[in-house]
């Protein structure tokens, strides 16, 4: 027959009533609690028994103590004088239990109560969650600010960076519900016990935490579906990450076995974070610039050269516009289609160049590149068409004006509601940004396009 059993914890930290509830619930069913923890707590088979549980918060008391405080000690002995017994402690928890059913309360002073329940979770709830908000909103605030030292609307068709918003987001929404969890109750409950005399309890309310958790984890499969090249990556990071916490989580209980005091307990803790992070942090980025990890689209490759000691990857994507479209030409080509896109703005790049067949083997020197962009939204097509014809800017340094930007052009070569052509340096450049309704087309040619070239150009663009 099974000893031991775990059973999952719903119901908050400092949800009294509840806690108390359950665990009399599952004495009677002939289980004891043995040790409390995160979403899993732990009972031990006993005699079915009728107990009844009291749960009390010591502000004092912290989880990287080695054993009760003295302030601890002396509470735990006199409510040992009333009959109730210590079960177990949980960091600033104390859970006791009694088999006279009619035992005095062990808190009796509502205002008491209230104010040592609002330290405990000053110590343990606001600050951690307040320290947690900061760094998502840091975090938020770095991303968004990014966005306009780049290209806008690459940054909003990129799902790496939206959607890493939205998660942090939510996570940051979850935290503020619990910082304001901590000041509404304890507003009100200040009242009641002034007031009406009475201790106001709180109760559970996991839902909005877990729906925005539950937010915050779509978001990171939208941002995994990206990294089609890294998601094992991903998965390995976060069973790391896992581990870290559990190799965390078994020093800081070695140390309180052995009697190490808080202080320094928490510093090794908190000293074995910092030095796994770093260690976790930099193996990711050495994966990285090893090539053991790609970001990208997932796409086959048909083969590789060397070209100066890098290795050169050949792709073979179909693209709605190929030089052999537009000239009679003959070469070993790679074929590139590269597509970004979120619930806002849909982008795809597409690229054509010549590679080499041989070792010492020329290669036809045209290239063509092209970007194709959608807005998925009509508020948001002005902002692109801006956004777009706007990211080219001249650059002005003293005296002098560095030219890079678009200026208009015949759009009846490309059947489009408008055209321009890239002005760079003095010079007209072949590339141009096409706006056919909402389709944008931004494409490059590195020879000089004929008139046919270019219509042949305009039809196959214009749906792709």
């Amino acid at each position: 027959m099974k000893e031991i059993r775990r059973c999952f914890c719903s119901f908050s930290f400092y949800d009294q009533q509840a806690i108390q509830e359950k665990l009399e619930d599952m004495a009677e069913r002939g289980w004891m609690l043995e040790k409390p923890g995160g979403a899993l707590w732990t009972y031990r088979r006993m005699e079915p028994k009728k107990l009844r549980f009291c749960v009390t918060y010591f502000p004092g008391a912290s989880d990287f103590d080695p054993g009760p405080t003295e302030g601890e000690l002396i509470k735990i002995d006199y409510c040992r004088q009333d009959g109730w017994e210590l079960v177990t402690r949980w960091g600033v928890m104390q859970i006791f239990c009694t088999e006279k059913l009619d035992a005095v309360p062990i808190e009796t002073e509502p205002a008491a109560q209230v104010e040592n329940l609002r330290r405990s979770m000053r110590k343990s709830v606001l600050l951690p969650q307040a320290i947690l908000c900061v760094t998502f909103l840091l975090n938020i605030v770095l991303r968004v600010s990014l966005l306009w030292i780049r290209d806008p609307v690459d940054a909003l068709s990129d799902p790496l960076e939206l959607y890493s918003v939205a998660m942090f987001g939510a996570l940051m929404l979850a935290g503020l519900h619990e910082i304001w969890f901590y000041f509404h109750w304890g507003r009100k409950a200040r009242m009641a016990a002034q007031n009406d005399g009475v201790f106001l309890p709180i109760k559970s309310r996991p839902v909005a935490s877990w729906v925005l958790l539950a937010f915050s984890t779509l978001f990171l499969l939208l941002v995994c579906r990206r990294l089609s090249g890294g998601v094992g990556f991903i998965l390995s990071y976060l069973c790391a990450l896992l581990l870290m916490i559990v190799i965390v989580n078994l020093i800081k209980k070695y140390l309180k076995k052995r009697g190490v005091s808080r202080n320094v307990n928490r510093a090794i803790s908190f000293g074995s974070i910092f030095l796994l992070t770093f260690l976790l942090l930099g193996g990711m980025t050495a994966s990285i610039i090893w090539g053991r990890v790609h970001f990208g689209s997932g796409k086959d490759v048909v083969r590789t050269y060397d070209l100066y000691g890098r290795t050169i990857e050949i792709y073979n994507d179909p693209l709605p516009l190929e030089i052999e479209d537009l000239a009679g030409v003959s070469a070993q080509w790679s074929k590139e289609a590269d597509r970004r896109e979120t619930f806002l703005i849909a982008r795809t790049e597409y690229r054509q160049y010549a590679v080499p067949i041989g070792e010492n083997d020329g290669v036809d020197e045209r290239e063509l590149e092209y970007t194709v962009t959608e807005a998925k939204w009509d508020f948001l097509h002005d902002f692109v068409k801006r956004a777009v014809l706007n990211a080219r800017q001249d650059e002005i340094n003293g005296d002098s004006v560095f030219i890079d930007h678009y200026e208009p052009a015949d759009a009846s070569v490309w059947n489009a509601d408008a055209a321009y052509q890239r002005h760079w340096n003095g010079y007209v450049m072949d590339t141009y940004l096409i706006f056919w309704g909402e389709r944008i087309v931004e494409v490059r040619f590195s020879w000089e396009p004929t008139p046919e070239q270019l219509a042949i150009a305009a039809a196959k663009l214009e749906n792709c």
